[in-house]
């Protein structure tokens, strides 16, 4: 089995909606551990990364270009219904040298629990927004007002990949998966969630390495 890793930074605030919120304060917050570290679930980001590879196929397909047989977006992402799965593991990203930090902020929180909690913690990566309906007359709606949690623009994300048998063709529609991959969470219309995607093989940058090549063999 072969391990990459896939990068994620953060060119603009960002939300990743937990799917619930917290408490009566927080409408729509953002997913975190039980110490109140960030992280993006690997199933969230396995779906994005499913659509890009979509995109790149279509893009592909308009530019002529003839890289990957008709079935590998099943073949690396795995389809409905295949009780094989995918020949590809994806793991939740999490942030640089997350053990480290989560060790910290768990010893932190039993020995200094006066000074320190998951809310403090929680809140050093994010910030608060605020949002409201506006009607036809330009008045804000009756009881419309929505607060959300955000993570911070330049935190970053990274976390392993594994390819169970080598495959150059999976290994780089990833690359380029990940490349076209510039925005997730939710409120992307709205200038949230620009990122910046790469899939590397230690400290390769294959994102940039298949691309360059394509172009290449374009000229």
């Amino acid at each position: 089995m072969s391990e990459y890793k896939i990068t994620i930074k953060l060119e603009s605030n960002c939300m990743l909606g937990a799917g619930e919120g917290w408490g009566s304060v927080i409408d729509a917050d953002i997913v975190f551990d039980n110490v109140g570290l960030p992280y993006l679930p690997a199933r969230r980001l396995k779906g994005c990364l499913r659509e890009s590879a979509k995109e790149v196929l279509e893009m592909m397909e308009c530019a002529g270009i003839k890289k990957f047989e008709s079935q590998i977006i099943d073949k690396v992402f795995g389809c409905s219904g295949d009780a094989t799965g995918a020949g590809i593991v994806f793991n939740n990203l999490y942030l640089p040298n997350y053990k480290d930090v989560y060790d910290w902020c768990k010893w932190a929180l039993q020995e200094c629990n006066s000074a320190v909690s998951p809310e403090i913690i929680v809140n050093s990566f994010t910030s608060i927004k605020q949002q409201t309906s506006i009607n036809n007359e330009g008045i804000a709606d009756d009881k419309s007002l929505r607060t959300f949690r955000v993570l911070k623009r330049g935190i970053e994300f990274e976390g392993a990949v594994n390819i169970k048998e080598e495959d150059k063709e999976a290994v780089d529609l990833l690359a380029l998966a990940c490349l076209n991959l510039r925005y997730i969470g939710t409120m992307r219309n709205r200038g949230y969630g620009k990122i910046v995607c790469r899939f590397k093989k230690g400290n390769e940058d294959l994102s940039q390495s298949c691309i360059e090549q394509i172009e290449r063999e374009a000229i």
